[in-house]
């Protein structure tokens, strides 16, 4: 049965208009993760040479296992944006005489395949045979080993629980990003210390084998887990309850219908970034991402000193979903773009839809991010500044930048390591979007000093939004000009 369920799968990848239209990117990217795989291998093999140098008064193994805890830190949080959930077309199966617990079976058993789960093959069992195996017995080896794959499988049942929980409640996301930065907090004070913990137990296993079963219940579990919550959400009434409770936040905004046609584009734009994959994982992941990003920077003093960094830093903090979601301001209808070019639409009221879903958004997050004065008055500052360059001047840029996309965005594929709809143009708007304001606050500061050039951006930002009327409607004529050219880019992409 799993050969026959593995054999639909690939017909219906490799059939899809998606596959067949990508097929060289999907290419590229296969070639480019056996490449990684080679380089990890080549890591794994010289792994001990590498530990022995490093290491001063510990031996490799034990510095190595000190360090595994970060390893899989690392790759849950890479699986948390790259690995997707298994899917399967389960509705015409419900009919047929196949057993419930098999297609959960499969669909979590088949998340064994992703890519994350081969990395401690060729990263650890080199490391395994050519060190471990010489200076331990052949079974501590084989055993220390299986307890990192465990481990690794237990990461990976695990995320996909956290994945699909996320998939219907939004916040588990946010819970999730605080729970890291709270791990990281108490780690870095030695509240938590990982390192000590990972050593200790990675170490116990080479004296006692037993401890293997630590690893193998937990796996056990994620996977029961898993088997469980799929089993219990094969049905469709389950799958519209899900539905309803999504539709809660773009219902109790029902009352922007009453703000004319502008109002009512921007509630069925929130609907519609609500209501599909694509989008929804858009926000799961720029919403946190924006807001915690400083985390990365603030913490570290040897940052706190590059004013070009801060800015760099502060216009992504005060604009990141500006920023993300902009560059799809209009490829986010794109398979229905005909509908909004023959509806009753002016668009200037479209275009003011679009520039108010951005704005008010990122005022609402610039709000959140207020706490970062906890590392001084100049980060607010900066983060203050640069909210208002962004809305007074990236917010139009965006809305000019939306009439060169004409790629369409299938909404109800996954976001992470998709390429479908991304163009060389949405890589090219990044640089002014970026680039732009560290580049004139280097010229400005170099020139007039600190003060004054962060005095000249917000009076641009300032400008921009004192214009912004003007600026929508040129941005709508520029638009009006090209729509022919979009709509025709969105049927044939």
């Amino acid at each position: 049965m799993n050969y026959q369920f593995t054999s639909l799968q690939i017909k219906r990848i490799t059939r899809s208009s998606f596959w067949q239209k990508n097929i060289i990117t999907n290419i590229f990217i296969g070639l480019l993760m056996i490449l990684l795989l080679l380089e990890l291998l080549g890591v794994g093999i010289f792994l001990p040479e590498i530990l022995k140098k490093a290491a001063k008064d510990i031996t490799p193994e034990a510095m190595l296992n000190q360090g595994l805890i970060y390893y899989f830190l690392v790759t849950f949080m890479m699986r948390f944006f790259i690995q997707e959930l298994p899917t399967m077309e389960i509705t015409p199966m419900l009919h047929l005489p196949i057993r419930k617990t098999r297609i959960s079976s499969y669909l979590n058993l088949r998340t064994l395949l992703s890519f994350f789960n081969f990395l401690p093959l060729f990263l650890f069992l080199p490391f395994s045979l050519i060190y471990m195996g010489t200076h331990f017995a052949a079974t501590t080896a084989i055993i220390w080993f299986l307890s990192i794959y465990f481990f690794e499988f237990t990461s990976n049942f695990l995320l996909v629980r956290i994945k699909r929980k996320s998939s219907v409640t939004p916040s588990v996301v946010l819970i999730l990003m605080a729970l890291a930065v709270l791990i990281g907090i108490l780690n870095y004070y030695n509240l938590l210390p990982l390192k000590n913990i990972s050593g200790w137990y990675f170490g116990n296993i080479i004296k006692h084998p037993l401890w293997i079963l630590l690893p193998l219940v937990t796996m056990v579990l994620a996977f029961w887990e898993n088997h469980r919550y799929t089993m219990n959400h094969l049905y469709l009434e389950n799958l519209v309850k899900k539905k309803k409770r999504a539709e809660k936040l773009s219902s109790s905004l029902s009352g922007l219908e009453r703000r004319g046609k502008t109002g009512a584009l921007i509630l069925n734009e929130i609907r519609l970034l609500l209501r599909n994959k694509r989008s929804k994982q858009m926000l799961m992941i720029s919403l946190p991402l924006s807001l915690l990003y400083g985390l990365f920077f603030y913490p570290q003093p040897q940052y706190m000193n590059h004013t070009g960094l801060l800015v760099f830093v502060a216009t992504f903090i005060s604009g990141g979903f500006l920023i993300i979601y902009g560059q799809y301001i209009l490829a986010w209808e794109s398979t229905q773009f005909d509908f909004v070019m023959a509806s009753n639409i002016q668009s200037e009221e479209y275009f003011k839809a679009k520039y108010y879903l951005m704005t008010i958004p990122t005022t609402v997050l610039f709000i959140l991010t207020i706490p970062y004065v906890y590392f001084g008055m100049n980060i607010l500052e900066l983060n203050f500044v640069f909210l208002i360059y962004n809305l007074g001047v990236n917010a139009p840029l965006l809305l000019f930048s939306a009439s060169f996309n004409r790629k369409r965005l299938e909404l109800d594929q996954g976001q992470m390591m998709n390429y479908q709809g991304v163009g060389i143009n949405n890589f090219l708007i990044i640089i002014p979007l970026m680039g732009g304001p560290a580049l004139l606050f280097a010229i400005l500061n170099a020139v007039a000093g600190t003060n004054i050039a962060l005095l000249i951006i917000t009076g641009l930002g300032i400008l921009g939004l004192i214009l912004h009327q003007q600026l929508i409607k040129w941005a709508a004529a520029f638009f009006r000009n090209r729509r022919y050219k979009i709509a025709d880019g969105y049927r044939n992409s």
